[in-house]
């Protein structure tokens, strides 16, 4: 629960959390009148020029507790990560306080994603009280900033609800609830899926209990601009059918959907702002179950743009359901750019574990605005190799290309070129892969918590409203 509050004196029984950088800060705290020991340790810390986070006890009816944030620009370490650590420290009651209003954003940030739970199958849930201290200055950009962590929550909420709650059909129904402004809804239901022959997306179903869906969403601008397809995968479960996943993989596989997700969350923010292009999102809906007529090694599928793929693994589904959506688009609107965003390839937990983003292909100036937000956000991204050699690797003898090459391993670049067969209007293109940003396993870092991060949704929302 946030507030925003104007006058620091309404608050009661909360926990004061100040941001300082130099002395003369002090003076905005001047009306907590603390005492001389207190002052005294403050400034011998601020005096060393070290990054310092320091408790104070008060006991009082508004503050029980101080808790200054001392940064130095000086130091080598990235303001977010001084502050997610200590963020992590506080207790469930707190107000912020900054020094300075460019500084309240990035607290904002700390104070939530940093400490973001998922609770909604607790018995018992425990919520933060925050309060955040605005000025005229700084209101409309806090108020817009908590929008913004909502559809990041969204992402991250949505990958933790269980499979058996978040089947295709529920997520497409939350899809269509959705009160959006400015854009426009479009449910595939199976029958539909069949009719269109999207072949693929229905061989990777065929048939688990839960039907596929595909859902699109418009948002159109102004039809004389220019418009980018978006392509996102939608697994809510995946167990590789005959290439069964190893036990221990097994509970994870609800993360198959987190891209859907992310996507979902991304048109919500950009449904809310001023946008410069057209946007068309198609989310490819699934659940890769166990049945005697499902797809299997071997077989020889057709896609939606009649190319026809050889299944070497049943587990290379999410290339499946792309391919069939982003034919789908290519065919049905006037695209000048395609945006794909997968995959689980363990190529890119090798080569940039769960710090960075892979981006590849041919839309440079996309890729360059990407690569340049990427060093100054705390979403990072990283160009890898996509070229002709990936290209015609995925080709194949006997159909037209193959969903595996078990000895090419460069599979970010692989499979990005294995999607490139589905440009039928030779879009330009670019690849992303966030398996591992996204679905950080290894260790909370920054305002990236363990597992669901909710990556891309706000930084390339960002680069969305940049584009021309």
């Amino acid at each position: 629960m946030q507030k925003l509050i104007e006058y620091i004196k309404k608050i009661e029984d909360s926990n004061l959390i100040f941001f300082i950088e130099k002395l003369s800060d002090l003076e905005k705290i001047n009306f907590l009148n603390l005492n001389k020991k207190i002052i005294e340790k403050i400034k011998k810390v601020i005096n060393e020029w070290k990054n310092e986070f320091l408790s104070f006890f008060l006991w009082e009816k508004q503050f029980e507790n101080l808790y200054i944030f001392y940064f130095n620009k000086k130091e080598k370490q990235e303001k977010i990560d001084f502050l997610w650590k200590n963020f992590l420290k506080l207790p469930e009651k707190f107000t912020i306080l900054s020094n300075k209003d460019e500084n309240l954003s990035n607290l904002v940030d700390a104070s939530i994603l940093s400490r973001y739970k998922f609770q909604d199958y607790k018995t018992e849930k425990k919520e933060d009280e925050l309060n955040i201290i605005v000025n005229k200055n700084t209101k409309k950009i806090i108020e817009d900033r908590l929008l913004t962590l909502e559809n990041i929550i969204l992402a991250r909420n949505l990958w933790e609800t269980p499979p058996s709650d978040l089947t295709p059909k529920c997520f497409s129904e939350i899809v269509k609830k959705t009160k959006f402004k400015n854009t426009k809804v479009k449910i595939f239901e199976p029958k539909q899926i069949e009719e269109e022959r999207l072949n693929l997306i229905h061989a990777v179903w065929k048939w688990s209990a839960h039907k596929p869906h595909m859902v699109i969403l418009e948002r159109i601008v102004d039809e004389n601009k220019t418009t980018y397809g978006l392509v996102w995968k939608g697994l809510t479960f995946d167990t590789w059918w005959v290439n069964l996943k190893p036990e221990n993989w097994l509970y994870e596989m609800k993360w198959d959907m987190n891209w859907a997700a992310t996507v979902f969350a991304i048109m919500k923010e950009l449904d809310r702002k001023n946008l410069n292009i057209n946007i068309v999102a198609c989310i490819p809906l699934a659940e890769n179950g166990f049945w005697s007529e499902a797809y299997k090694p071997s077989d020889i599928l057709t896609a939606y743009n009649f190319k026809t793929i050889n299944i070497v693994n049943t587990d290379a589904e999410w290339r499946l359901v792309l391919a069939d959506a982003m034919s789908y688009i290519s065919k049905n609107y006037n695209l000048e750019n395609i945006v794909t965003i997968a995959t689980l390839t363990w190529a890119s937990l090798i080569a940039l574990w769960h710090r960075y983003a892979a981006i590849m292909w041919d839309n440079r100036s996309f890729i360059d605005l990407v690569l340049k937000k990427s060093k100054t956000h705390y979403e990072k991204y990283w160009e890898l190799p996509l070229d002709n050699y990936f290209i015609e690797k995925v080709k194949w003898e006997i159909a037209d290309l193959n969903n595996l090459d078990r000895n090419v391993y460069a599979g970010s670049s692989m499979w990005g070129a294995f999607l490139s067969h589905f440009l039928d209007n030779w879009e330009k293109y670019v690849h992303i892969d966030i398996a591992w940003a996204s679905i950080n396993m290894y260790e909370p870092y920054w305002f990236m918590n363990k597992w669901m991060t909710g990556f891309w949704v706000d930084s390339l929302s960002k680069v969305f409203l940049e584009l021309k």
